[in-house]
């Protein structure tokens, strides 16, 4: 399916940053061989004040791909000052905003197929 191919996945990436210029969170299509299976279309999300591993990819869930958003487990406690946890808040508001993107993008896609 085209969700899953690594230049369809980049294409859609590259429209969202275009069109929210502003937005803070950092956004790159993960650099790896996309074969089909469950690590295709990975998008790697960097929030400003958590170091935690977060990234978006496609799930299959009942007969649909949805796209998730995947927090890694840390190790280390999070301490944010106001102005931290307002980037974080921000940086959460902008990730929704970039999955609901690519889930718009492929559920287009699937009901042309």
């Amino acid at each position: 399916m085209p969700y899953r191919d690594r230049t369809t996945v980049e294409n859609w990436v590259n429209e969202y940053i275009e069109s929210h210029s502003g937005d803070s969170v950092g956004v790159a299509v993960l650099d790896k061989n996309y074969e089909a299976g469950p690590n295709s279309g990975i998008v790697v999300v960097t929030l400003r004040s958590a170091s935690t591993i977060t990234f978006v990819h496609p799930e299959i869930r009942q007969g649909l791909p949805v796209w998730v958003v995947t927090f890694e487990g840390r190790n280390e406690t999070l301490d944010l000052d106001d102005v931290a946890l307002r980037q974080l808040a921000q940086d959460l508001k902008d990730l929704a905003e970039l999955r609901s993107f690519l889930q718009e993008k492929t559920d287009a896609v699937v009901l042309t197929h």
